[in-house]
């Protein structure tokens, strides 16, 4: 396990003027040289670091920004990467990630975002009928006052266990139903989609341990197979293997992009004991790539 710093090498400062302007800009203002500077840039963390190891990378210097500031950049700096993808039913491009009281599966829409609790490692958006978030982003507005550090691992270094697992890697490609957390009108209970899956000419995983188990339980979709079960289960012990992992804690005004085809990902369980303005605060975006050359980030300016 590595529980130093992992984000020296991909930790990218932003310059303070050129931060504000863009939390403060329009969409004409994109067109300029020096959005479009910015822009590339981006882009090229995206195919140094995202389509190769480790899988993210840090902007820093970002802790001048108001919070209205901060949501603001954060949508546009995403829109440099790619396409913005809603979160929910009702089509939010920008969610709060905080403790809301809630537990991971309790009710019918209690998430994982909503949760303190760490654990269940997973890639994001996996629930969500239609399209799924090539990119996802967390820009920390406020830590926790202990915990809540990001727990990442790799899926080339699990295909490289599993592949000595034939038997539970088969079973990792069959389709299972993830409970989509959605009681709006119209959305499907579940969606349904495998674990595994090569696809655009690289492995992608799709995850959340605690949705497939929610989704197996609605009386329309049948039980899991006992092969699927150990191969979860198979799965669930190489995630929770500390030398596979990476710890890394935010500092506030830090935002991470993180790749949502090869990174499996979680936190540790937080704390807030005196909370200062709501506590533990992250923004989140999901961003898709294009359908085509999935390997590069395409131009939106």
């Amino acid at each position: 396990m590595n529980s130093n710093d992992p984000f020296p090498t991909v930790r990218h400062p932003v310059d303070r003027a050129l931060a504000t302007a863009v939390a403060e800009s329009g969409e004409d203002d994109v067109r300029t040289g020096l959005y479009r500077e910015f822009g590339e840039s981006i882009r090229q963390y995206v195919r140094r670091h995202l389509d190769a190891r480790p899988g993210y990378f840090v902007l820093g210097g970002l802790d001048h920004l108001t919070e209205e500031q901060a949501r603001r950049f954060t949508v546009a700096v995403s829109r440099l990467a790619g396409d913005l993808l809603p979160q929910d039913g009702a089509g939010a491009l920008l969610r709060d990630v905080r403790d809301r009281g809630v537990r991971l599966g309790e009710g019918a829409t209690g998430r994982y975002s909503d949760s303190r609790q760490g654990g269940s490692l997973h890639t994001d958006a996996a629930h969500r009928p239609g399209r799924l978030p090539d990119i996802f982003t967390l820009f920390c507005f406020r830590q926790a006052s202990s915990g809540g550090a990001l727990v990442t691992v790799h899926v080339s270094d699990l295909l490289e266990i599993l592949r000595a697992h034939p038997e539970e890697l088969a079973a990792l490609r069959l389709p299972v139903h993830f409970d989509t957390r959605d009681d709006t009108p119209g959305v499907p209970l579940t969606t349904e989609r495998p674990v595994l899956e090569f696809r655009g000419g690289r492995e992608r995983m799709y995850y959340l341990r605690d949705y497939i188990e929610i989704g197996h339980r609605h009386p329309h979709v049948p039980p899991l197979t006992p092969e699927q079960v150990k191969a979860l289960d198979l799965l669930d012990s190489l995630l929770d293997r500390r030398d596979l992992q990476t710890h890394g804690r935010l500092a506030p005004g830090e935002m991470i992009f993180i790749d949502n085809r090869s990174i499996v990902h979680g936190r540790t369980a937080f704390d807030d004991e005196k909370p200062v303005d709501g506590g533990r605060l992250m923004l989140r975006t999901w961003i898709g790539l294009p359908e085509h050359g999935e390997g590069t980030a395409g131009a939106v300016l």
